[in-house]
C-alpha cells in the first residue's frame, strides 16, 4: 500500500470572501477584449468593446499563507453568481486530483508563449491579490468610487480645477494616479494600506519603476495577508512574557531576601557570641532547608548578603539586628 505521506493534501483552501460585480470591456478597469478571447471560456466569442461582463473575485487562504485573491470573468449575471453559489464562503478544497485540462490544451488556447501561459495559469496569484487589495484599500479609504474605481468627487474639489489640469496636462492618461497618490500623501500615514496602494499605482503607470513596484507589492502582501501583523504580534508576545519572566524573577528574589532576613532575625540573640559571617551562613542553610527551591550557589548567596546590606526595606533591618550594639 502507497505511503499516504507522500500524496495526502498538506493544506486545504479556504473561501474567505467573494463578490460579483459588472465591469464593461475595453474600460479600465474592466478586461480588453483580447484577454476574454483568451480565456478558456467560448462565451466571451462575440465579446465586443462596450458590452457588460462580470467579473467573480474569491478570496481564499492556504493553510496558514496570506490571502489570495483570483479573479474570473463571466459573460452573463447568472453565470457569476452561479460561479460563487459553487464556492460559498467558509468551504474548504484542496483534497482533489485531476486538473480539467491538459497542457497542450492550456497553452494553444492562452495565444502567450508556452512558458508564459503556464506561469500565468499556475502562478502563486500575488499580482491579482494585490490588485484587489489596492482597490479595496482606496475605495474604503474614501479615495475612489466603490462601483467603478474613478476618483470620488471629494477628492477632486481637494486638489482643484487648476491643479487637476496641471496634472492632466504633465502626466497624460495617468494623471488619475498621481491625483491618488498626492491625495494619500496628503491624508493618510505613509505605511497605510492606501498609501502604499497609491505608490503601487504610481510606480507600475507613472515612474514605470518596476522595483519599487515589487518592493512595494510584498509590503502589501505582508500586511494584507498577515504576516506583518503576525509578526508584531509574535514580538509583542514575546517582549509580554520577557516582561512577565523578569517581574516572576524579581519577586522570587524579593520572597528569597524575605526568607533569609527572618531567618537571619531569628538569630539576632547570636550577635556578639559568633561573627556576622557565621550568622548568615547558619541562616542560609536553613532558608535552603525550608524552601527547595531556594537558590544554592556561592555566587547568589553572595549576591543576597551584598542585597540585605543595601537594599531597602532590608538594609534597616538588618542593621537593626547586627547594629544595636554599635
Amino acid at each position: 500500500m502507497t505511503d499516504k505521506k507522500w500524496t495526502k493534501p498538506n493544506r486545504l483552501t479556504e473561501v474567505i470572501h467573494h463578490e460579483a460585480s459588472p465591469v464593461i470591456v475595453g474600460a479600465f478597469p474592466g478586461p480588453s477584449v483580447a484577454s476574454l478571447k483568451n480565456s478558456f471560456s467560448d462565451d466571451f466569442s462575440e465579446t465586443r468593446d462596450g458590452d457588460t461582463v462580470w467579473e467573480v473575485w474569491v478570496r481564499t487562504r492556504t493553510g496558514l499563507d496570506k490571502e489570495v485573491v483570483g479573479l474570473s470573468y463571466f459573460a452573463t449575471e447568472e453565470a457569476a453568481l452561479a460561479a460563487l453559489e459553487s464556492m460559498p464562503v467558509g468551504m474548504t478544497y484542496g483534497d482533489h486530483y485531476g486538473f480539467p485540462k491538459r497542457l497542450k490544451e492550456i497553452v494553444e488556447k492562452g495565444g502567450l508563449d508556452p512558458s508564459g501561459m503556464l506561469s500565468f495559469m499556475f502562478g502563486s496569484g500575488d499580482h491579482d491579490a494585490v490588485h484587489f487589495v489596492y482597490y479595496e484599500a482606496l475605495a474604503e479609504a474614501g479615495v475612489i468610487s466603490k462601483k467603478d474605481y474613478s476618483i470620488l468627487p471629494s477628492v477632486l474639489d481637494w486638489l482643484g480645477d487648476e491643479h487637476v489640469a496641471w496634472m492632466r496636462n504633465t502626466f497624460g492618461e495617468n494623471w488619475s494616479a498621481v491625483a491618488k497618490f498626492e491625495f494619500c500623501l496628503n491624508h493618510f500615514p505613509d505605511s497605510s494600506l492606501a498609501s502604499l496602494s497609491a505608490k503601487l499605482f504610481l510606480s507600475q503607470f507613472v515612474t514605470n519603476d518596476d522595483f519599487t513596484a515589487g518592493y512595494i507589492t510584498k509590503e502589501i502582501e505582508a500586511i494584507s495577508g498577515g504576516t506583518e501583523a503576525a509578526a508584531i504580534l509574535a514580538a509583542n508576545t514575546r517582549k509580554k512574557a520577557g516582561e512577565a519572566g523578569a517581574r516572576a524573577s524579581r519577586d522570587r528574589r524579593l520572597q528569597n531576601l524575605e526568607l533569609l532576613m527572618q531567618e537571619i532575625e531569628q538569630l539576632s540573640g547570636a550577635v556578639g557570641l559568633i561573627s556576622e559571617e557565621r550568622i548568615i551562613e547558619q541562616a542560609l542553610e536553613k532558608s535552603v532547608d525550608k524552601q527547595l527551591d531556594f537558590p544554592k550557589s556561592r555566587k547568589t548567596h553572595a549576591d543576597y548578603g551584598t542585597a540585605l546590606r543595601s537594599e531597602e526595606p532590608f538594609k534597616s533591618r538588618y542593621e537593626a539586628v547586627f547594629r544595636k550594639n554599635a
